[in-house]
């Protein structure tokens, strides 16, 4: 009957166990994984600083700029407008800076369309404003551009230049200051300050192309908002060269506040340019004038005419005076009417705006007011942008006014013109009997001192204007200037070497846990007792001091030894499965082959020999016998399987060992039906006969998932117990055990688990690699056939 003293699970079940987290199989996957665990933290971590070595370190200068913009809105006290107005605002800024049209003018203005390079070992440092050359080209076949040209410096004046021409590569000898001429390009190579003669490093140049330079600008340089409400914005560039990257920022910041110079000037350039057409056409004129009057007086030799004559000539001089202004004052209406058809900017002397009626002149103001607005918005805004269709409702409102008053203003000019018309008409008839030469001399005096006047307040207006374009300042202030980069962005050193070793230990976990998943053998006893529902005899440590090639008695070589002292226990805890006073025979099986039955079978046999009983060890598994080699004796003609044949008798067969008190009983020869000879009266009487002669006999059975012939042995024994091997047996082995115990056909049934690591903290290990069959793949197709069936 079973000892409910000694350990085992009765309650818990195969489920609750593979649900459960077993902690001696984690610690046990553990152990025998640590050097995968560490390589794959080393690997990783060494990949990241071999990355983070031969990687170029990348720098960011950085600058910030506050824009300054006005509006209308914030004049009324519409601050969500405003707000939304300069968030609108800031981001045009922003891709305006970032527009290939800006930055094709940091690209000029930059110069850095050849790049200078050395080759290093396992990277390559661009030579920025040091290089010890510098490159004049002329490229007359584009796909020079873009490519690298080698230079390695010679004797004296002289390098080698090397590049590749379709496919093929071109080296050359030339001198510094001599034009290399092809038909793809022209080059000229000097030296600067910084050459050395003694240099041998290896160089290259890159001859960039505008789109190129361009496409890089973009790539590298980023802009951001830096804060909305104090209206800045960031300005930064990336490149492996810092020096580089702050002058670009710097170049950036100073080019963009004359970009915005440049467009609050474009409608006064407009006016100016308006008022030199007047200019010139008007000196043209004057000078006209004057060789008429040149010509006159050298011909005519006088320019005093009759009483009458004069009288009448500045009469028609008002008149003409009047008419001439009134024509005037009509042209330029006709002209002004003209600019708000072309929908440009309204350039209006600021004498005649005087001069015009007040609503006139004001509404004239407004409409060129939200005109020039409307040019400097395009500067940010497209045409299709919700602001510049606002600015054109307002524009197309203020049009209709202006040309209603335009066209009213022009109608009251135009009857004044006739009145003037009529009388001057009058007085011309009157004067048809003066001189004709008179009259003549009198119309151009009159028009050569209006032009004068006209020329007059023409200059005066473009003086305005130029001093007001001098004094046209941006509000764009640059807050914090291109800084210098002291380190690198990336790469982040610690960041990336400590993600290197991050994912070496998140790929660790991941392979200890499919480890500890994929781990389906049994491991230690604590897990065997929640498993199986039979009582564990106890635990054999794994025998450590020799390599054994076969199944051997161990535990006359060191009585006292860790496994002797383990097989004492087991030995004790067998008295408590069977108590009962005489003789007792144990079976000793397991599931497969290479668990240790054999070995535990002859050892727990020396071990109970050396108490004084006295004990046989018989050799049941005929297949695949071993217990003779336990003994080191060769196998013998008498054994198991003769004296169940009746070949030869019991006492024939036994053999004695070097142990006192302890035989054996080899297998004998392998008979071609092993379970037919169990089944037969003969082994109940050779049973018999054992349990007469001897206190324990020990049978060595058959594996119980491979053949049946350990069942039939294991019901005529006192005690059967199960070998289950640590590391080796798998979980699903058990349930052999279990559905054994399960028939009820074997009350006392055991287990012990053989070959545990006697590690201090573990308890699992490595048995003896015994092999059923000789064939490890053999085996364990057999294996897996046989559970197969009996699953």
């Amino acid at each position: 009957m079973e000892n409910n003293s000694l350990p085992q699970n009765p309650t818990g079940t195969e489920k609750d166990f593979f649900e459960s987290f077993d902690i001696e199989r984690f610690w046990y996957v553990l152990k025998s994984s640590k050097f995968w665990l560490i390589g794959f933290v080393l690997l990783t971590t060494s990949l990241a600083y071999v990355y983070v070595r031969y990687t170029k370190p990348v720098y960011n200068s950085e600058s910030i700029i506050k824009l300054d913009f006005e509006s209308e809105a914030n004049v009324l006290g519409l601050v969500e407008v405003v707000n939304t107005q300069e968030r609108n605002e800031i981001s045009g800024e922003i891709e305006l800076i970032k527009s290939k049209l800006f930055l094709s003018r940091v690209a000029d203005a930059a110069k850095m369309d050849v790049s200078y390079h050395v080759y290093g070992r396992y990277l390559t440092d661009e030579r920025y404003r040091n290089s010890p050359f510098i490159v004049s080209y002329k490229i007359h076949n584009s796909s020079y551009y873009n490519r690298p040209f080698d230079i390695e410096f010679g004797a004296e004046d002289s390098f080698s230049l090397s590049y590749m021409n379709q496919g093929e590569e071109v080296k050359e000898i030339f001198n510094f200051d001599e034009e290399i001429k092809t038909k793809d390009f022209n080059l000229l190579i000097q030296r600067t300050e910084y050459f050395d003669p003694e240099d041998d490093n290896k160089y290259f140049f890159v001859i960039s192309s505008r789109d190129a330079l361009i496409n890089t600008l973009q790539q590298s340089i980023e802009i951001i908002p830096e804060n909305f409400n104090a209206k800045t914005i960031k300005v930064s560039y990336s490149d492996h060269n810092k020096y580089k990257a702050r002058d670009l920022v710097d170049l950036i910041d100073s080019l963009y506040l004359d970009y915005t110079k440049e467009v609050k000037n474009a409608a006064i350039e407009q006016k100016i340019e308006f008022l030199d057409e007047q200019i010139k056409s008007t000196e043209t004129k004057l000078s006209e004038y004057e060789d008429y009057f040149e010509e006159f007086t050298i011909e005519n030799r006088t320019m005093n005419l009759d009483e009458d004559l004069s009288r009448t000539i500045e009469q028609l001089a008002l008149l003409d005076s009047q008419r001439f202004s009134l024509r005037r004052s009509i042209n330029d209406l006709s002209v002004i009417q003209k600019q708000v058809n072309a929908k440009g900017a309204i350039a209006v002397n600021p004498l005649l705006l005087e001069q015009l009626p007040r609503s006139l002149a004001e509404a004239i103001t407004e409409y060129s007011d939200l005109q020039q607005e409307r040019e400097l918005k395009l500067a940010s805004y497209n045409e299709t942008s919700y602001i510049i269709e606002q600015l054109d409702v307002k524009l197309e409102k203020s049009k209709d006014i202006l040309g209603e008053l335009l066209e009213s203003y022009d109608q009251t000019l135009e009857d004044r013109m006739a009145q003037i018309d009529r009388r001057r008409n009058f007085l011309e008839n009157n004067l048809s009997q003066m001189p004709s030469m008179g009259t003549e001399y009198g119309k151009n005096r009159r028009f050569y001192e209006l032009q004068e006047e006209f020329m007059l307040s023409l200059q005066t207006s473009k003086m305005e204007l130029e001093i007001t374009r001098a004094g046209t300042v941006t509000r764009n202030v640059i807050l914090s200037p291109a800084s210098l980069p002291q380190a690198p962005i990336k790469p982040q050193k610690a960041l990336i070497i400590g993600a290197g070793f991050m994912v070496g230990l998140i790929i660790s976990i991941v392979y200890l846990l499919i480890r500890y998943l994929a781990h389906n053998k049994v491991a230690g006893v604590r897990e065997l007792e929640r498993l199986v529902k039979v009582p564990v005899l106890g635990a054999i440590p794994q025998y450590k001091k020799e390599s054994l090639d076969h199944t051997s008695l161990v535990v006359t070589k060191d009585s006292k030894s860790s496994l002797s002292e383990a097989l004492r226990t087991i030995r004790t805890n067998m008295d408590f499965i069977h108590p009962k006073p005489g003789s007792k025979t144990i079976s000793v099986t397991s599931t497969i082959s290479g668990e240790g039955k054999t070995f535990v079978a002859a050892n727990l046999g020396a071990i109970m020999a050396m108490t004084g009983q006295k004990v046989c060890v018989v050799d049941i598994d005929m297949r695949k016998p071993k217990v003779h080699l336990a003994f080191g004796v060769a196998s013998t003609q008498n054994g198991v399987s003769t004296i169940l044949s009746g070949k030869s008798s019991l006492k024939e067969s036994i053999q004695e060992s070097n142990i006192e008190g302890l035989s054996f009983i080899s297998a004998g020869p392998t008979p071609p039906n092993p379970s037919e000879l169990l089944l037969q009266n003969d082994f109940t009487q050779m049973l018999e006969d054992l349990r007469k002669a001897y206190d324990v006999v020990i049978l060595d059975t058959p594996p119980v998932g491979l053949v049946t012939d350990g069942r039939l042995v294991m019901k005529a024994c006192d005690i059967q117990v199960y070998i289950v091997r640590a590391d080796y047996s798998k979980r699903a082995f058990i349930k052999v055990l279990n559905d054994l115990k399960a028939t009820g056909q074997f009350p006392n049934m055991t287990t012990i688990l053989n070959a545990i690591d006697s590690t201090p903290g573990y308890g699992y290990g490595y048995g003896y690699g015994y092999g059923y069959y000789a064939d490890e793949g053999s085996k364990r197709k057999k294996v897996a056939s046989s559970l197969k069936n009996l699953f």
